[in-house]
C-alpha cells in the first residue's frame, strides 16, 4: 500500500479534509480501466476504480475514513432533532464458543433489535464487530433507543446474549465519531467467519445524512 502525503495532513484528526489528505492507493489487481470523459475541456482521463473491500489494505482504511465521516455526521443529524445517542456495548454468552458466537448473533440481535423498538417506541443504529481476545464476538454500537444499561443487560441475556452489556449516552458527534473510528480502525477476525459485516446498521440511521450510498460497503 502507498501514499499520496501533503505536507500539512492530520493524523487523527477528525476533519474528513484533513484525513484524506494523506490517501493509501488501491493496488489490487483484476480492476477494470474506466475512462471519464469532460466534453467542456475536451479530456478524456482513464482510472482504475479502487476494490473497496475491507481484505485490501488501503481500501479498508478509506472504507474507515468515509464512515467516520458518515457516522459524524449522521450523529450531529439525529442530536439535532432532539434525540439521544447512545454508546451501547453487547457481548456473547459465556457459554458459546467462538464459532458459535459469530454464528448466532444475527438470530440473536435481531431478538434483541425486536425488544428495543417496542421499549424504545423505534430507534435506529449502527454497529461495529470485535473480536474479544477469546475470539469471541462483542459489538459497539451507537443508537437512539436511549435504553439504559440495566435494560440491555437483562434483555440481552434473554435473548441469548451475555449479561456484560453497557450503554452510555453521547454527548457530541465528535465523541460518536472518535468511537467508531477506534473500533473500526481495529484488526477484526471476523474474515475466518461467514456472514458478518463489518458495518451492520438500521435502515433510516445514515439516510436521513446522506449516507445511505454506503450500504453497498457492507460486505
Amino acid at each position: 500500500m502507498s501514499y499520496e502525503l501533503s505536507p500539512d495532513a492530520a493524523g487523527g484528526g477528525l476533519s474528513i479534509i484533513e484525513q484524506f489528505n494523506a490517501q493509501p492507493v488501491c493496488d489490487a489487481p483484476g480492476r477494470p480501466i474506466l475512462r471519464a470523459l469532460n466534453r467542456e475541456l475536451q479530456t478524456v482521463i482513464y482510472f482504475r476504480p479502487r476494490c473497496k473491500s475491507w481484505k485490501c489494505q488501503a481500501c479498508a482504511e478509506l472504507n474507515k475514513r468515509a464512515w467516520t465521516a458518515r457516522i459524524y455526521d449522521a450523529t450531529a443529524f439525529h442530536l439535532a432533532l432532539g434525540e439521544t445517542i447512545a454508546f451501547t456495548t453487547l457481548t456473547a454468552h459465556e457459554r458459546l464458543s467462538p464459532e458459535q458466537s459469530w454464528r448466532l448473533f444475527g438470530g440473536q440481535w435481531n431478538k434483541l433489535r425486536g425488544r428495543a423498538k417496542r421499549a424504545a417506541g423505534g430507534g435506529e443504529y449502527v454497529m461495529i464487530p470485535e473480536a474479544h481476545q477469546s475470539g469471541k464476538l462483542h459489538v459497539h454500537m451507537l443508537d437512539t433507543f436511549a435504553l439504559r444499561s440495566r435494560w440491555w443487560k437483562d434483555n440481552a441475556r434473554a435473548c441469548g446474549l451475555g449479561y456484560m452489556a453497557e450503554s452510555e449516552f453521547a454527548e457530541t458527534p465528535g465523541g460518536a465519531a472518535r468511537y467508531a473510528a477506534k473500533y473500526l480502525g481495529k484488526s477484526l477476525a471476523e474474515e475466518k467467519f461467514k456472514n458478518v459485516r463489518r458495518i451492520r446498521k438500521s435502515r433510516h440511521f445514515l439516510a436521513e445524512s446522506g449516507g445511505d450510498e454506503l450500504t453497498a460497503w457492507q460486505y
